[in-house]
């Protein structure tokens, strides 16, 4: 990938539902015992990034 396929690509948008808690979380703020929350949104952030960068393979999964 050279660097004008890159800048591109990095100005593309993806949608990514999170809950409160878990934007939340994103910033910073800690929940008492409960680091799941973040996990989740970051999962779910780079579940969102492999659909939008790989789309052939997020029909397989």
């Amino acid at each position: 990938m050279n660097s004008e396929q890159h800048n591109q690509i990095g100005k593309e948008t993806i949608s990514v539902e999170l809950t409160i808690n878990e934007a939340l979380a994103l910033t910073g703020v800690r929940f008492n015992q409960n680091h799941q929350l973040e996990v989740d949104a970051l999962q779910k952030i780079k579940r969102m990034l492999e659909h939008k960068l790989l789309p052939e393979q997020a029909h397989l999964q």
